[in-house]
């Protein structure tokens, strides 16, 4: 079944608070998101968005101040985004994922369950419905005959295709602009059209199960043990690096993101940034070990020394490691 845009011009609005409850509301309505912890800091710095909604496709630039650590569960949409400042810190069951100005990333994807942190953080987003990103690639729905395995599809990476992918997003959201700025806005072949250029623009940035059988047959084929070997290199000589990305490992290993995700699946059982996870929590352990509670060191301290923002998330990943909690370790 096709998606078809709404037609009309999109609503256009814009939102400024420095109140907490007001923004957990507009979080949850607008993004599904829940407001697990939030600061804003004291002065004039507030939340203020503008957003342009299509029906089809809506597009955001938001501005967080201070520090906020939401949760998203059960999202049924496709959020992208562009960080222009500030950075965002995402822990799902792959790993954790910083990311920085200029780069693009996979902010939610239909039955994520992830953790964000934001930090003084200004973010260009676009949302679209998973079904116009299937019908643009081309991909039946509802587990069609024809090709089962593609429906659901799955993320494989909330990393663009390298900074090449991140300009292409960027790129898009300047030209939507433009669109929706001009006379042509209220046409509904200019909206529909810019809502499947977003859908495309999003499919040839990250890497999912959507995009063409083609290339992955021939990244399983470039998927070789070499590859592996200098990609688990770059992992343990850079794991300790805040803003080591699917693409750094790539790129170390000569080879494409989903080639190198191909190796790590099929001789380790996980994602690239699963390994990640794997080798920073074996670092966190070695520091729980070495630490001295009586000198003022804590499990939260060295979890965030490693990456892992959100401590109940680490106590339990530790706990199913290591058979016994960071606690536990850190007091011995």
């Amino acid at each position: 079944m096709s998606a078809q845009p709404d037609a009309g011009a999109p609503a256009l609005s814009r939102f400024v608070t420095d109140d907490l409850g007001e923004v957990r509301e507009w979080l949850d309505r607008v993004y599904g998101t829940r407001l697990v912890m939030g600061r804003i800091r004291d002065g004039a710095a507030r939340l203020a968005v503008s957003a342009a909604d299509a029906g089809s496709f809506r597009t955001t630039d938001l501005t967080l101040p201070g520090t906020m650590t939401c949760r998203n569960r059960d999202i049924e949409t496709v959020r992208a985004g562009l960080v222009l400042s500030g950075t965002v810190t995402i822990e799902d069951a792959q790993g954790v994922h910083r990311y920085g100005p200029g780069e693009a990333l996979m902010a939610t994807f239909p039955r994520d369950d992830l953790v964000s942190r934001a930090e003084n953080l200004r973010i260009r987003t676009v949302t679209l419905p998973l079904d116009l990103l299937a019908d643009v690639a081309g991909v039946p729905q509802d587990g069609a005959p024809q090709d089962s395995s593609a429906w659901p599809p799955r993320l494989l990476s909330r990393s663009p295709h390298g900074p090449a992918a991140s300009r292409m997003i960027a790129d898009a959201l300047a030209l939507t602009d433009a669109l929706l700025s001009g006379p042509a806005a209220p046409h509904p072949l200019v909206v529909g059209n810019t809502a499947r250029l977003l859908a495309a623009g999003v499919l040839a940035a990250f890497p999912t199960t959507l995009t063409g059988r083609e290339e992955a047959r021939a990244d399983h084929a470039d998927a070789t043990p070499a590859v592996l070997r200098l990609a688990v290199a770059h992992i343990e000589a850079h794991c300790a690096d805040p803003d080591l990305s699917l693409a750094d490992i790539a790129a170390a290993a000569c080879a494409t993101p989903r080639a190198v995700q191909y190796a790590f699946r099929r001789h380790h059982g996980t994602t690239p940034m699963g390994y990640v996870r794997r080798v920073r929590l074996a670092a966190a352990h070695t520091d729980l070990l070495a630490a001295d509670p009586a000198e003022g060191a804590t499990v939260s301290a060295v979890a965030a020394r490693w990456g892992f923002y959100h401590v109940g998330r680490f106590s339990a990943f530790y706990r199913r490691v290591y058979g016994r909690s960071p606690r536990d370790t850190l007091n011995t």
